[in-house]
């Protein structure tokens, strides 16, 4: 993903956790127009990470990609996933940059979903 993203000119700033993702937003405050999450990260989840950075920076933009449908993920992670854009896996990589796209060019959280 982090490839083909580059590929299409995007800049990427990785983290490995939770922790490191609420780092990353505090060095590039301002700076970050999306957050690509997988809803199970070593400590944490997600949609909780989701939630906390948008709280900080109102205009974020957020994409979930879950492993799990809407109904498997609301029940687990306590997630409203009506609230933000998602891309349930598996997708082709020409799914996800064209949601990216279509993210980035509209208003911050929505309930477009698949």
């Amino acid at each position: 993903m982090r490839s083909a993203l580059r590929a299409e000119g995007y800049r990427v700033l990785e983290a490995l956790d939770y922790r490191g993702a609420e780092n990353i937003q505090q060095q590039h405050r301002g700076q970050v127009d999306l957050l690509v999450t997988a809803i199970s990260l070593p400590g944490g989840n997600g949609y909780e990470l989701a939630r906390t950075l948008v709280d900080v920076e109102p205009d974020l933009k957020v994409l979930l990609v879950p492993g799990e449908t809407g109904a498997k993920m609301s029940r687990y992670y306590n997630a409203a996933c009506s609230e933000l854009q998602r891309l349930t896996r598996p997708f082709e990589l020409t799914d996800l940059l064209q949601r990216i796209k279509s993210i980035l060019e509209s208003g911050g959280l929505t309930a477009e979903t698949s």
